[in-house]
This record gives C-alpha cells, structure tokens and sequence, in this order.
C-alpha cells in the first residue's frame, strides 16, 4: 500500500505539466518525458527497487494518519500538492522504516523536494545560472577573447549566442544526480562512507556541465547538436555513467 501511494505520488506529480504539455506540443509531448532526463528516471528507478525490496521484507510502514493525509493532498488539482504530498509521506515513511526501506522512502521524499525546489526557488537558480554564465565566459575567453558576457547570455563574435537558463542550470542536474547516489549507497551498503563519492561527482558533474555550456556558446552547430533530444540525453547518460562510477568506487 505505502509503495502504491508513493508511486501514485509521483505520478500525480508529473500529470499537471504532461497535460499542458499535450494541449501545446500534442502526442509528440510524451517524447520529452515530461522534462525528465536519465538523471531523474535514475533516482526515481533506485528509490522505487529500494522501496520494493524493503516492502517484500516487510520493513516498509507508513502509519495510517500520514498516508490518509498524503491521498487527500493528491486529491487536489495541484502539481505544488503532489510535490508536498510525495514529500510528506516519503520522510514519514522513512522514518517509520527500516533497511532498503527507510532510503527508498528517502528517495521519494527527495524527489519531491527537488520538485519543489524548482517551483520555488526560481530567484536562487536565476542567480546561479548568471554565475555559471560567468564562469563559462571566463574560461571560454581565453580561447575566444571576443566572447561578451550580458547576464546570462553568452555572445561569441559572429554573433551567436546562448542564454544560460534554468535547464542549462547545474541545480537542474545536480540534486537527482546526488539523490541517486545516497540511496544507491545507503541501500545496498549502509556502512560504506559517502562523503569522499558525493565530493567527486559533485566536482565531476559541476565540470562537465560547464564543458557542456561552453560547447553549446561556440558554435550553432554544436549548439543544434548538443541542446536537442539526442545530445541532451547524451549528456544525461555520461552523468549517469559518472555517477554510477562513483557509487561503485
């Protein structure tokens, strides 16, 4: 029961944007997974077999009040709900818990928070994505010395540019990328250390999106290639392969 609603959590949580995704694009919508990269389907594929071997063990428990109070908050027609609701249970789940369980409940709840992180951190990430422009024009500048910088925007001479926005953003990479990691970890071996491993994919994938961002500035080809379905789901896949380097480390 506790996993179903978990689950359904999630879902509701991706129904409101899938909708007005349809309304615009039509079926071709369902191509773009809702916005969801390799990233995100990872830490959702890991929390969901944590939570499945926990419950098997029976190790899985959410007290009655809470997930009465997690399906009335789905009943809302809110995408803001859904998040808070996925959140709510998944942290009492994990404390009521045990094992595989308790970091499977974990995961959920950290997948709703970084939901709403996005809903309602929009100031901070537009700050963070100027300061990453900033260090993609630093670096770039020194092969390219005629790159302008104008907020987030990056121009090279020939006057091709890019704008460094929310999805460029490291914040939009990052914190599935670690949520993954913690419960791939913790829920197959507790007692093995983290810090060392959350460090270096951290530092790896901070690197590599600023690699990412300053190929998409140089050229508009590369920028045709590399912010599409393909490269975009490219570069996902080489953090995957990055962290899953790091969990096995």
């Amino acid at each position: 029961m506790t996993f179903t609603l978990l689950l359904v959590a999630w879902l509701s949580l991706q129904l409101g944007p899938m909708v007005l995704a349809l309304r615009e694009a039509g079926p071709a919508a369902w191509l773009a997974l809702n916005g969801l990269g390799p990233l995100d389907l990872l830490a959702l594929w890991v929390s969901l077999e944590a939570l499945w071997r926990g419950a098997r063990a029976g190790a899985l428990r959410l007290p009655a009040w809470a997930a009465t109070l997690s399906a009335g908050l789905l009943l809302l027609p809110s995408t803001l709900a859904a998040a808070v609701a996925l959140m709510f249970a998944g942290l009492v789940a994990a404390w009521r818990s045990a094992g595989a369980a308790r970091w499977g409940a974990f995961g959920m709840a950290g997948l709703g928070t970084i939901q709403l992180g996005r809903v309602l951190g929009e100031e901070a990430l537009a700050a963070l994505t100027h300061l990453e422009a900033l260090a993609a024009h630093a670096l770039l500048s020194l092969v390219e010395p005629g790159l302008t910088l104008a907020g987030p925007v990056l121009r090279m001479p020939d006057g091709h540019g890019i704008a460094v926005l929310a999805g460029c953003s490291i914040a939009h990479v990052l914190p599935p990328a670690l949520l993954a990691l913690v419960v791939m970890r913790r829920s197959a071996s507790p007692g093995l250390p983290l810090t060392r491993a959350i460090l270096v994919l951290g530092l790896a994938l901070l690197a590599l999106n600023l690699l990412r961002l300053m190929l998409l500035a140089w050229s508009p080809s590369a920028y045709g290639w590399g912010h599409g379905v393909l490269g975009t789901n490219l570069f996902g896949l080489l953090c995957v392969a990055v962290l899953q380097a790091c969990a096995d480390a």
